[in-house]
């Protein structure tokens, strides 16, 4: 065998090999999404080993961002005899740049993005209300003008 030959022949087997393991690298992707999509529970993303909130109940998330409740923990007690009369849920503030605005109860839960318009919220608006019922941030001129024109933060957007 000639070196020509012995150049291509390596050529060849180098490029069989760099296409084999580029289909490696996306089979394992592709079983590693289908693992995540699987999960349906609390059970299965704990076993799983996606992080545990520590909240009351806890909470699991996979990495797609859905969040399972532990039902084991939720507080199913009724009495037959006195049913509790229904309480008005106020409006309270929740996510991790504290940007949301809704019922107290609902699963008030974001990605930790910081955008900078978020300040605009605490500073020129109220969690409250709404004439339709549903808890929103109360809308003015102050917070249109704000979420126009952002005040500069002195880092960028920062995700966790």
């Amino acid at each position: 065998m000639n070196t020509t030959t012995k150049t291509t022949t390596l050529l060849a087997l180098l490029i069989v090999l760099v296409i084999a393991a580029g289909l490696l690298l996306s089979l394992s992707t592709i079983a590693r999404q289908q693992r995540i999509l699987s999960i349906g529970s609390f059970e299965d993303c704990a076993l799983a080993g996606y992080p545990i909130m520590e909240s009351s109940p806890e909470q699991c998330r996979t990495p797609d961002g859905r969040t399972f409740v532990n039902s084991k923990q939720v507080s199913t007690s009724t009495d037959v005899l006195a049913p509790a009369a229904p309480q008005p849920r106020d409006c309270v503030i929740g996510g991790c740049s504290s940007q949301l605005c809704g019922e107290r109860g609902d699963d008030l839960i974001s990605t930790c993005i910081y955008k900078a318009e978020y300040a605009c919220y605490k500073q020129f608006s109220a969690c409250e209300r709404q004439a339709d019922g549903k808890c929103d941030w109360t809308p003015t001129p102050q917070l249109s003008r704000c979420i126009a024109n952002p005040p500069a933060t002195s880092a960028p957007s920062t995700v966790y």
